[in-house]
């Protein structure tokens, strides 16, 4: 059965530049070319949506801190 799941992962690398024009350069390239390649744009798209996560969340927390800075300081405390 794994055996029957490995072929069927090999075909479906192996039939996706033809179905997709985005993987169209690919046509000439291995399967393990193809694969690696695959995989180094899952690893780019990953990084960059965590990156993006931490910048957000930093922001946020920025815009929390000062808003309660303000509220402080309304309140007649000084940090």
């Amino acid at each position: 059965m794994l055996v029957n799941l490995i072929n069927v992962s090999y075909c479906a690398m192996k039939l996706l530049p033809y179905q997709d024009e985005a993987f169209f350069k690919y046509q000439v390239e291995s399967v393990q070319e193809f694969r690696f390649a695959l995989s180094e744009q899952i690893h780019q798209q990953v990084f960059y949506a965590i990156f993006v996560e931490k910048v957000e969340t930093s922001i946020k927390s920025n815009v929390l801190i000062n808003a309660l800075k303000q509220l402080v300081k309304k309140q007649g405390y000084h940090l």
